[in-house]
């Protein structure tokens, strides 16, 4: 399995090269959510462990650097939840070290309370941070999580991290029928965070779950009217990543 991948397009990043510092199967995650495209069979744990060498990325992505030019950003996600890899500081270290590109991470927010995850989260320009509820009821019908995360610590641990963070701070969210009534939840949780962009996601890859429509993800949209939104539907995102921080 390929720790580096990439450059692919993403709607909520343009054009991205992707970083997995889990790179395992089954996946990893501190979550089981029902729509997650990697199915339901994996490991759900909240004990960082060591992965990927950090010496292995930087080799991947030293190679793809040379056979593919043109970039956006690079992005931590992948075969689990990214924060579980105890040597994250060190692999943001080495693509630092090899790119002048904006480098962020797509996180489930889960591990915001442990200071050594605040800590490299420093480290990056953007971070996309998922909340998919506004509720303890529907955080465990929907992401089924590790018993020691509950749904307030997240919570709180996103708004800390949100004054806390120097770079994009943003927050993603994935509506599926299981979650449509935390929608004026979801919106007054925004309001007080203040991210500086909200993705509105439906599941459109293989899952488990029906995406919804464009139609109800339009009138979703609506809702986050105070917020600035990007919904999966519409085209791919335009954002110069990195320049709050940089």
């Amino acid at each position: 399995m390929n720790v580096v991948y990439g450059p692919v397009r993403s709607w909520r990043l343009g054009r991205s090269i992707g970083i997995d510092p889990i790179s395992v199967e089954p996946k990893v995650c501190t979550f089981n959510c029902i729509y997650c495209q990697l199915g339901s069979k994996g490991i759900v744990t909240d004990t960082r462990s060591l992965f990927v060498k950090e010496q292995a990325v930087g080799e991947q992505l030293a190679a793809l650097l040379r056979r593919k030019k043109g970039g956006v950003v690079v992005t931590f996600s992948g075969t689990g939840e990214p924060t579980l890899a105890s040597n994250l500081i060190e692999m943001v270290e080495v693509v630092s070290d090899l790119t002048d590109f904006p480098v962020g991470i797509l996180t489930n927010s889960s591990l915001f309370h442990n200071p050594e995850i605040r800590e490299a989260m420093k480290l990056f320009d953007f971070i996309v941070a998922k909340l998919d509820a506004a509720c303890e009821g529907t955080y465990q019908r929907v992401n089924r999580p590790h018993p020691s995360i509950g749904f307030r610590i997240v919570l709180e641990n996103i708004e800390i991290m949100r004054k806390e963070f120097e770079g994009d701070f943003c927050l993603q969210i994935m509506f599926i029928k299981e979650n449509m009534r935390d929608v004026d939840g979801l919106v007054e949780i925004c309001d007080r965070i203040e991210p500086d962009l909200v993705f509105l996601n439906t599941p459109l890859r293989p899952s488990m779950t029906r995406p919804l429509g464009k139609k109800e993800m339009r009138s979703i949209s609506k809702s986050f009217a105070r917020s600035r939104c990007k919904m999966v539907y519409d085209v791919e995102c335009e954002h110069d990543w990195g320049t709050t921080k940089r």
